[in-house]
């Protein structure tokens, strides 16, 4: 998923000021308010709010009156050096977030996100939340034995890989299972359709050349496929320093 993070900083602050949000409108008004804050700040009566098509406008002015006040030739000065000279600068930016996010919390905020994942397991995602817990739809809300293991990695503070694991089991040419370290939805395209009823097949593109038919079936992995402690044993099986001694079937 993406996520908006709007940074603002000021020159009397030691630190800069952080806040995130689900959708770039939501930032939007973030960063419009950050910067109207910074222009009260400075001179409420030449700079007047501006609204959220024009914040961006609203902060250069913002910082070359700043500029302007400590005696810096401003005749030209890029975004960054005008941010650097005049010690104030709103920034917003998108970052995609694969697999748990990385927010920082202090202690009473963890509490609060631990409290409310427990009252969300206890009410077994209430009608009202249906669409926020599933993304509207995309996927399955947690059960209350997922929501279990995700209050253990907030309190242990571990982080699922960037990459989601994925392991298809074959057996006679034909995919028997998948497993995976996460919820996934997984397809799987076979073009070898010889034998196949052709009521099951649709037409897909390929790369070289016009469509032709293949078999196509979906897979989602949630509950018991969901095994990271089995993919890691694959990978430990799979590695060089493995396959030396693994025995060989019939040997």
């Amino acid at each position: 998923m993406d996520i908006f993070v709007v940074t603002a900083s000021h020159f009397a602050h030691a630190s800069a000021v952080a806040s995130y949000h689900a959708s770039e409108r939501e930032a939007h008004i973030a960063a419009t308010e950050r910067v109207n804050a910074l222009r009260a700040d400075l001179d409420p009566e030449k700079l007047p709010p501006v609204d959220t098509s024009s914040w961006q406008l609203g902060l250069s002015a913002l910082q070359l009156l700043q500029v302007e006040v400590s005696g810096f030739n401003f005749a030209e000065l890029g975004r960054s050096e005008l941010a650097e000279l005049s010690g104030l600068d709103v920034r917003l930016e998108k970052a995609d977030l694969q697999g748990m996010s990385v927010l920082s919390l202090d202690d009473q905020e963890l509490s609060t996100v631990l409290a409310a994942l427990r009252d969300h397991q206890r009410s077994h995602c209430p009608a009202d939340l249906a669409d926020i817990a599933s993304n509207l739809g995309r996927h399955e809300p947690l059960s209350p034995d997922e929501i279990d293991v995700l209050c253990m990695r907030i309190n242990e503070g571990t982080q699922l890989p960037p990459e989601a694991n994925v392991v298809v089991t074959l057996d006679g040419g034909l995919v028997q299972g998948i497993a995976a370290d996460r919820p996934i939805t997984l397809r799987v395209v076979d073009y070898d359709v010889e034998g196949a009823d052709p009521d099951d097949l649709v037409m897909l593109p390929r790369d070289d050349g016009d469509p032709v038919p293949a078999s196509v079936s979906g897979w989602t992995v949630e509950g018991d496929c969901i095994d990271p402690e089995w993919i890691a044993s694959v990978d430990a099986a799979s590695a060089p320093e493995s396959r030396d001694v693994a025995p060989m079937a019939g040997a």
